[in-house]
């Protein structure tokens, strides 16, 4: 073994090529050697540092107890070794890893100190941006979900310890993609940032404003005392945010909608809170934007909008025949017969325009104005219902009717006289609808008049927005219903959202065990319709078929209406259970590879608008899938492995990836995505060949 004792020249060419910074002092600590790496890092020359101490290098950023806690540590264990902050020459700060060593040669001879020290700036400056990336949003600087998760356990614990309210609020941008489309994706970026300061300058100091994705944001308004204390700091943003932008030589005009919940009323994690926020905020979008909503509002009655309106006012518009209803069709997709229309009602205000539901019926809940509306809803449907029949148009048409309404004791009867002026009409086609959270209210009332309906005039009963009530098994085995409706809310998030998709799954399960039909509305896409096909359910109603659309419009729309192709073809292609279950699986997996191309591609057009949290995870719907495949054995265990093994490698592909982008590397974000999507060809070319083989096996079945 080689003993440098021995060898004072290899000592000396490891001091002078060290990477590391060494400095040697006295026992007054003054600097009495020091190698050049040490001086190509503080900028200062050897003879500048000869003899000076070590505090000339000193930045300010640590106290004197700092310090007397390092020289006591050396005092009682010889050496010390932390993170120091100091200045070089140029008066730039600059970490290093700094490690103090004691060394006394002989009892009766003064100590030396030596010091050796790493510069560590770039490191720190790169855990700063890691830092960064984690937890802000790289456009807007604004806190992203995983700062706002925490944001939100602290409001909490102050909600709770000053017995205060905190508002969870969804703000999402009305018509922003039409600003990408029309200027381009750098104008989009503007104003992005241009609208994050004017929330930044509107919103309190206590509050929170993160950016949740695309043109979504996230408000965390807390010291809250009182309803009335939210919606004044909302209605002043959207009023903020409302006002002109001027981009780059553009006058850009923009609105949003907020839907909110309230803490300590709504409880939950922040992802319940956000998406109970989220699907107000649908229901804003619904009823004509730019406005606000607070979820489980159930009277509505203080809710603020774009206009405010008394009982009398909407009163005298029925009386003067201001009132309108559009029909949103529903459609079979399965054979792309249309099945019906959904009546719904709208104010053409004489000055204000085309008001929607949300805009006027909050101030009439519960009262006789609303009954007045209500019964104007039916005979007005009904006189479409017969045109519509007369000119061979045979279609269902169902409206909305309050369980205040139904409750009250005449009406039965006062139904009953208006069905009497259509003697000619085929009431088997007239349906009601009641909301499911609405039903619960009067219970054993709406029971028999639900019966009523039936027995007495042939008119059938749906309950709407089934699943969003507290005893939805109890109702439908209760209620005399023909159909269901599955909630909005459920239908639209299924594809982002594992446990929406679980409960869209169970009411279309619940309700056939029950012999009831289930319209899913709320389909946005066609993937949505296609998965919903998969699943059993082919009835359907949402923007993927058609927006509601004026009554005197109805009859030149339903000539030239053409259901989507792809829908009948997703239908004739299902031949089995199995098949339907394959086809299940591989549309997921379309799904979430979209999910995660639109969220690395930089090119997409609605980058970051996307949610991908759910893909790829333990609980991503194709590994639900697996999970339950694997339960219910309608495929060999042995492709099920198979597939669940070349999942799971795609699935790390694409998490990598996630990982890289995250952190900054979107050049190799972008490359890996590549490889990602080989995988997923591979995979869906095993699916393909094994639905060819399980639709010729039934086609065999069907010979025999």
């Amino acid at each position: 073994m080689l003993n440098l004792k021995n060898h004072p020249v290899i000592l000396e060419e490891i001091f002078k090529r060290s990477q590391e910074g060494i400095i040697v002092t006295d026992e007054k600590v003054n600097i009495i050697a020091c190698n050049d790496t040490f001086c190509r890092i503080t900028g200062y020359s050897r003879e500048e540092l000869l003899g000076n101490n070590p505090s000339m290098l000193s930045s300010g950023k640590h106290d004197k107890d700092f310090y007397a806690t390092m020289w006591q540590t050396i005092k009682e264990n010889g050496w010390w070794q932390g993170e120091v902050w100091n200045r070089n020459k140029l008066g730039e700060f600059y970490a290093e890893l700094l490690t103090v060593n004691r060394l006394q040669l002989t009892p009766d001879q003064p100590p030396f100190y030596i010091g050796m020290m790493s510069d560590i700036t770039k490191m720190k400056e790169h855990h700063a941006t890691l830092e960064k990336l984690a937890h802000y949003d790289s456009l807007t600087a604004l806190p992203n979900r995983n700062l706002l998760e925490d944001r939100f356990e602290r409001a909490i614990a102050k909600c709770d310890r000053m017995q205060e309210m905190l508002a969870v609020c969804f703000l999402d941008l009305d018509d922003f993609k039409p600003v990408n489309d029309t200027y381009g994706h750098f104008v989009g970026d503007l104003l992005l940032i241009e609208l994050t300061q004017r929330i930044k300058n509107t919103i309190r100091e206590q509050d929170t404003a993160s950016r949740y994705g695309g043109d979504e944001f996230v408000l965390l308004l807390g010291e809250l005392h009182s309803r009335q204390d939210c919606e004044m700091v909302l209605n002043k943003l959207l009023h903020v945010l409302s006002e002109p932008y001027e981009i780059e030589g553009h006058s850009i005009n923009i609105g949003a909608s907020i839907g909110y919940t309230v803490y300590p009323f709504d409880r939950g994690s922040l992802e319940s809170l956000i998406d109970h926020a989220d699907q107000t905020l649908y229901r804003v979008k619904n009823s004509g934007k730019n406005g606000i909503s607070m979820y489980g509002d159930t009277t509505l009655a203080n809710q603020s909008s774009r206009f405010s309106f008394n009982q009398p006012e909407v009163l005298s518009a029925i009386s003067a025949g201001e009132m309108r209803l559009h029909f949103q069709p529903k459609l079979n997709i399965a054979n792309g017969e249309l099945i019906g229309f959904e009546a719904l009602v709208r104010w053409q205000h004489p000055v204000k325009g085309l008001l929607m539901p949300l805009e006027f019926l909050p101030t009439i809940n519960e009262s006789d104005v609303e009954i007045s509306l209500g019964l104007w809803v039916i005979r007005e449907a009904l006189t479409h219902m017969q045109r519509w029949h007369e000119h061979g148009l045979k279609l269902t048409v169902s409206v909305n009717l309050s369980a205040y309404q139904l409750a009250r004791g005449s009406f039965i009867e006062t139904l009953s006289k208006i069905c009497q002026d259509f003697p000619n009409t085929d009431l088997s086609y007239f349906q009601i609808e009641i909301l499911e959270s609405h039903a619960l209210d009067e219970l054993s009332t709406i029971k028999n008049v639900i019966r009523a309906c039936k027995e007495q005039l042939n008119i059938t009963t749906a309950l709407d927005d089934f699943g969003t009530g507290y005893s939805s098994l109890s109702h439908i085995r209760t209620l005399p219903i023909q159909s269901v409706k599955i909630d909005q809310s459920f239908v639209r998030n299924m594809l982002n959202d594992p446990n929406d998709f679980k409960i869209v799954e169970s009411v279309i399960s619940l309700a056939t065990s029950f012999d009831i039909d289930v319209i899913a509305e709320g389909v946005e896409s066609l993937k949505h319709g296609q998965i919903l096909l998969c699943m059993g359910c082919k009835l359907v109603q949402g923007y993927a078929i058609s927006k509601p659309i004026p009554a005197d419009n109805v009859l030149a729309w339903s000539c030239d209406f053409i259901a989507p192709a792809l829908l009948l073809e997703e239908y004739r292609k299902i031949s089995c259970l199995r098949v339907s279950q394959l086809r299940l699986f591989a549309h997921f997996l379309d799904v979430e590879l979209e999910h995660a191309r639109r969220r690395i591609l930089p090119s997409d057009p609605i980058r970051r608008t996307l949610r991908p949290d759910h893909m790829f995870r333990e609980n991503s719907h194709c590994r639900f899938w697996l999970k339950k495949a694997f339960h219910m054995h309608f495929l060999e265990h042995t492709f099920l492995h198979y597939v669940d093994q070349e999942y799971t490698r795609l699935s790390h592909l694409i998490s990598n990836c996630l990982t890289l982008l995250k952190c900054g590397d979107e050049t190799n974000a972008v490359k890996d995505i590549q490889i990602a999507e080989a995988q997923y060809r591979k995979l869906l070319s095993v699916i393909d060949k094994k639905l060819d083989r399980l639709n010729q096996d039934a086609s065999m079945n069907l010979v025999h």
